[in-house]
């Protein structure tokens, strides 16, 4: 799967709740980082932080905004925008970006940074 499938098709499933389908983009040895809060080795412990998320959170969106994928389709930039809703009601919203590794049409290693958007902002 092309690195900008792989994120859409993360995002499609992160709006459906499936952690799943989620976890299944990702290499079985993957790594996901999102410093300085989160670090997984490895496919099943990133299932059970998208599980996680999932049953804490509704009205999930998550959309690429702007990528650019090295020729090979082994490196993916990409600058997106988050939101949910938590089971409180509260409403969060991010902007942030992360760097791609694609390892046969897997995600091999994710880092990613965010900031929240303020609510006068969004």
């Amino acid at each position: 799967m092309p690195p900008e499938e792989l994120l859409r098709a993360f995002g499609a499933a992160l709006a459906t709740g499936d952690a799943a389908a989620a976890a299944a983009l990702f290499a079985p040895d993957a790594v996901y980082d999102e410093p300085p809060r989160f670090h997984f080795e490895g496919r099943p412990a990133i299932a059970a932080f998208i599980a996680d998320f999932a049953a804490r959170h509704t009205e999930v969106l998550f959309t690429v905004t702007r990528s650019l994928a090295s020729a090979d389709g082994a490196l993916l930039a990409a600058e997106w925008r988050w939101a949910y809703r938590r089971l409180d009601g509260a409403q969060r919203a991010f902007a942030g970006m992360c760097f791609v590794e694609v390892r046969g049409g897997l995600i091999a290693r994710w880092r990613g940074f965010s900031a929240r958007i303020p609510e006068t902002a969004r």
